[in-house]
Formats: structure tokens, sequence, C-alpha cells
């Protein structure tokens, strides 16, 4: 019974949903929505642990850094009306989007999968004006309505779950070699403690590598979900490519979140090049991620 046990519930999270992005992902059955909440909760705060915190600030600097929580707020509120208005689903999920700001030294930002937003007071840093700044929020409440932290979640558990049921074999193979040694206790207890480990380290590592395979993906569907959402609250694409371009040369590359911000941009720019179209129609150059954006409004002339 206790062997099977990990096999049922191997089986109660196979679940699949599929987000805006149009991908069949891994999502965690209604019975264990909560548990991948507060899973995901404590994974956003441990990033959060592990990064510098920011310098006190100091006298003018402290003015800055309240204006900065203003914006974020201001701009935070903008989108998530948009997002309860583009996708009313959300509601069922949680009641409302929370935006923070963290006292961290370098730029970034992270979500939960219960809506929370936090950005790092050293994106402030980088300078990004309201549009940049409203698509680095965008681009996480991306990753929250897309469903992405539910999909590490279960991803996590399921590959802990497949250690635990790999366990037992070992320890079979492992018993066979202890059944030989003069000291059958020690080695078995031995074998136990090495079995118990490798399982372990196995399930972080495979955990890892495969949530790693899915970044990339995520990050393009919660860019294209976040400008979706950006055009939804009153702006232009094509305005949006262009201050993300201003914002390019100042996003370090030795940074994971710049990196992949500067990934974002650039994608973004290329798509939304050219001439604004005068009338606000799509044109013979509009972007490929246009259908993407507002699949409601196809054959309708979109504000872009």
């Amino acid at each position: 019974m206790k062997r099977a046990l990990p096999i049922l519930l191997l089986l109660l999270l196979t679940a699949c949903a599929t987000p805006p992005g149009g991908r069949t992902q891994l999502a965690p059955p209604t019975p264990l929505k909560g548990l991948a909440a507060v899973y995901s909760e404590f994974d956003m705060r441990l990033q959060l642990v592990t990064a510098a915190d920011a310098p006190p600030c100091q006298e003018e600097d402290c003015t800055f850094d309240g204006a900065f929580d203003q914006r974020i707020l201001t701009l935070g509120n903008r989108l998530a009306e948009a997002a309860y208005r583009k996708h009313p689903e959300l509601r069922e999920r949680f009641p409302r989007f929370e935006f923070v700001v963290a006292d961290k030294r370098e730029p970034g930002a992270a979500s939960s999968s219960g809506g929370t937003v936090v950005v790092h007071r050293g994106t402030r840093r980088i300078g990004p004006e309201d549009t940049a700044l409203a698509f680095i929020l965008a681009r996480e409440m991306g990753h929250v309505i897309g469903g992405h932290h539910d999909e590490n979640v279960t991803t996590s558990i399921l590959v802990s779950i497949a250690a635990q049921i790999l366990l037992p074999m070992l320890n079979v193979a492992r018993g066979a070699v202890a059944a030989v040694s003069s000291n059958v206790a020690t080695s078995a207890a031995a074998t136990a403690a090495t079995s118990s480990a490798v399982a372990s380290v196995a399930s972080m590592a495979g955990s890892r590598a495969l949530r790693a395979s899915f970044r990339p993906q995520q990050v393009k569907e919660a860019e294209v979900v976040g400008l979706g959402l950006m055009v939804a609250a009153g702006w232009k694409a094509w305005d949006v490519a262009a201050q993300l371009e201003e914002l390019r040369p100042r996003l370090a590359e030795e940074l994971n979140w710049t990196l992949e911000l500067r990934e974002s941009v650039q994608r973004i720019a290329g798509q939304f090049q050219g001439p604004v179209p005068a009338d606000g129609t799509l044109v013979a150059n509009a972007p490929q991620m246009v259908p993407l954006l507002l699949p409601e409004s196809r054959g309708t002339s979109v504000p872009f």
C-alpha cells in the first residue's frame, strides 16, 4: 500500500491545462491547487531571500524610492483592471493582484501563482520610463496568467514523486549488496541513508533541469500575454516597443533577469518595426504576434 501511494499521487497530478499561449502544460488538479499556491509563494520568497539586499536609501534617494513605489502601484492597478477584463477566469484563481517593491540591490522581478508581483528596488536604477516599467510588470503578470508557476510546481512535485517510486528499486539493489556484507545491519542502514540521499539529489537536479527547459518558452508566452494586457489597458504596441528599445542599452548582460528582458525587448522590437499605421489598422508588415495579443479583434481596426 505504501508503495502504491506515490503512484496514486503521480496519477492525481497529471492534470493538463491550456493557457492563453495555447501550449498544453502540466497543472495541479483542483484538490491540490491550494498546495501548489503555497509552494509557489514559498519558491518566490526563497528567491527574494537569496537575493542581495539594497543599501538603505539616503536623503533625496528615499524620495525617489517612494515615487518609484507609487509608480508600481499606479501602473499595476491599471494593468490589473485590464487583466480581469481580458481574462475574467482569473477571479476564480485569486481576487486581486498585489504589487510589491522588495529592497533588493539588483534589478529584477518575480511573482507567484496567487497574483503577487514583486519588483526589485534595483529596477529603479536602470531608469525605466512608465511604459517600459509597465511592460516589466505586465510580463510578470503574464507568467501568472499563463499558469507558469503552476507548471513549475507540478513539475517539481512530479519529479519528487518519481524519485520516491524509483527509491524502492534502488533499495533492492543496495540490499543485494548488503546481503554479502559481513555486517548486514550496518550495511542496511547505510544503504537506506544512501538511497534517500541519492533520491533527494536526483529529485532536485531533475526538477531544476526540467524547469530550466520550460523557461525560454514561458518567457516568450509571458511577453505576449503581457503586451496584450498593455494594449487592453490603452498602450500602443509600437510605443511600447520604442520605449523598450530605449531601455535596452541599460540592461546588463551578466544578470539572468536583465538578459531575459533584453531578449524580450529584441523580439518585440523585431515584431513592431516600420511606420505606425496612421489610421490605426493593421497593415502588411503587421507583427506576427498580433493574433495572440487580441484574438477577439481579428478582422477589426485595432489601435496599435
